[in-house]
């Protein structure tokens, strides 16, 4: 929950009245102060069927209807309009509940109309009863997977003794998460709530899209006094897997791949020609790692604009596609090589944009100081658009590495041109030693997956752990500032997971330290780190 105690001072602020006096200060560079109200501010017994709110200089509006947040939220939408160059009416279309506090933040909604400053902030509280509740509940919305702050989400409280969910029924309360992910919910009366984000692309308060981001807590919560010592909540901003497959993109990419996305993993996909009599067309799958993203190459690309491909997805047929690429394929093959530090050989990762079908070592060349360097060539096992040269180069010692024209050849005829490149493996006195010891005091189960990120949010190295406390060792790390990320793969199936808000499943646990590990040339560096509960 780091960070989270920044609010306090914040949630005491806001609960303050927001009718204020005008300020001085010229009007093209001031937002909007609200100077009278009716209802006023802070005021109870409210039995009227308009809201009037003026302001200190001429004004626009903008979008009301979507950006004005009314918590509890109404049934019957209100009438939003200009009633003078300074005056908001809001015209309510049905009875407001009795005994209620709400909440008008109308701000959003308003500019003034020289410059379009908008009136962030302003809210207007008033009581359907005799009295103001003052409860409150705060917190932070984030992303489950990265940890960065959710901004403009809407964050919804339903009583506990409601039947309805977040999928049917509208909230008790509600307000929105601000650029930094933080809440505050405020003028709340006693009781037990569910607490929710959501991402709402209708602006209908509920989770009925299948591309809405959802986030819960597990456990009631219970609104406490707005002080310093109140609890703050986190809410884990996630996407959902689609409940069925289905296809959700597919494009033909420069290179000659289908590419294909689909709306959940997949495990097994087949492709079949249904209009292709004669030969033999064979697609390799080349799969992203959380298996929701294939590219399929196919083995010839003659004649392929006619057929019409049948997808089977685990079992299932899914869907019949068409291959359209858009622009002609490019003739020459790219290619990419770069060192990869071993502390045993010299390693070169050769990688092309199409998959390979033959490589010529003879027309490869690895020279140090003037003397070829005897090599070896071997194809990845499971990527064909990848191979491997090992050598015996020795650390700290640099070769160029030249790979002559035709010295690879793709299924489609292509070659490539000539790649003239620098390689070595660091000397071990250039590279730094990193040991890594994790805990918590929470006791999580593992197990783990620790990847050590770039500044570029590359993973540079990965370490799966069985439980926390056994130290990682990494040698040869390459000098520069790193950062962790520490996934909690329940299901050890060696990804991160979404969850699912049916079956009650949160996503599995991420934590971003974002402490900087600054690794040293020649240096044994060890770096403890507890997790947050």
């Amino acid at each position: 929950m780091k960070g989270l105690l920044l609010l306090a001072s914040v949630i005491l602020l806001s609960a303050c009245a927001k009718v204020g006096e005008v300020t001085g200060g010229p009007k093209d560079q001031e937002a909007p102060q609200l100077v009278e109200a009716y209802p006023p501010h802070m005021s109870t017994g409210f039995r009227g069927d308009r809201i009037v709110l003026q302001f200190n200089e001429r004004i626009q509006l903008d979008r009301p209807k979507d950006r004005m947040l009314v918590s509890p939220p109404l049934d019957v939408p209100p009438v939003v309009r200009l009633s003078g160059p300074r005056t908001v009416t809001i015209e309510l279309k049905a009875p407001l509940k009795a005994n209620t506090t709400y909440t008008f933040g109308i701000g959003e909604a308003v500019k003034d109309l020289s410059e379009g400053n908008i009136a962030t902030g302003v809210v207007h509280v008033f009581s359907t009863g005799d009295v103001l509740d003052s409860l409150a509940i705060a917190g932070r919305v984030e992303n489950a997977f990265t940890g960065v702050p959710e901004k403009e989400v809407l964050v919804l409280l339903y009583n506990t003794l409601d039947t309805g969910s977040v999928r049917t029924t509208r909230p008790a309360y509600a307000t929105r998460s601000d650029a930094n992910g933080r809440f505050a919910m405020l003028h709340l009366r006693a009781g037990s709530y569910r607490l929710h984000a959501l991402r709402d692309k209708n602006a209908n308060y509920r989770f009925d899209l299948p591309n809405e981001e959802i986030a819960f807590l597990d456990e009631e919560v219970q609104p406490t006094a707005a002080d310093s010592t109140m609890p703050l909540h986190l809410l884990r901003l996630f996407a959902e897997n689609s409940p069925v497959q289905q296809v959700r993109e597919t494009k033909v990419i420069a290179d000659g791949a289908f590419q294909i996305v689909f709306a959940r993993p997949a495990a097994v996909l087949s492709v079949k020609d249904i209009t292709r009599t004669g030969g033999r067309l064979e697609w390799y799958q080349e799969w992203s790692s959380k298996r929701d993203t294939v590219l399929l190459w196919p083995s010839d690309t003659v004649a392929l604009a006619p057929g019409r491909y049948a997808l089977t997805v685990d079992d299932e047929a899914l869907d019949t596609l068409r291959y359209r690429p858009l622009t002609p394929m490019p003739f020459f093959v790219g290619l990419q090589a770069s060192s990869v530090d071993s502390s045993q050989q010299d390693i070169v990762r050769i990688r092309a944009n199409r998959p390979l079908r033959t490589v010529d070592p003879a027309l490869f060349r690895l020279v140090a100081d003037s003397v070829e360097v005897p090599f070896t060539l071997q194809a990845d096992s499971v990527d064909m658009r990848t191979w491997w040269m090992h050598s015996d180069l020795g650390p700290g010692r640099s070769a160029s590495l030249t790979i002559l024209p035709k010295a690879v050849r793709d299924p489609y005829n292509g070659t490539n041109d000539t790649l003239r490149v620098g390689i070595g493996r660091s000397a071990d006195q250039s590279t730094g030693t990193l040991r890594i010891r994790l805990s918590t005091k929470a006791g999580a189960a593992g197990p783990f997956i620790v990847q050590l990120l770039s500044t570029q949010g590359q993973v540079a190295r990965e370490e799966r752990l069985s439980a926390l406390g056994k130290e990682i060792i990494w040698q040869r790390v390459r000098p520069g500032n790193y950062t962790l990320r520490i996934v909690q793969d329940m299901n050890g199936n060696g990804r991160w997971d979404t969850g699912t808000l049916n079956s009650g499943l949160q996503p599995e646990r991420v934590w971003q330290n974002n402490a900087p590990i600054n690794v040293r040339a020649a240096w044994d560096l060890g770096v403890d780190r507890e997790l947050e509960p």
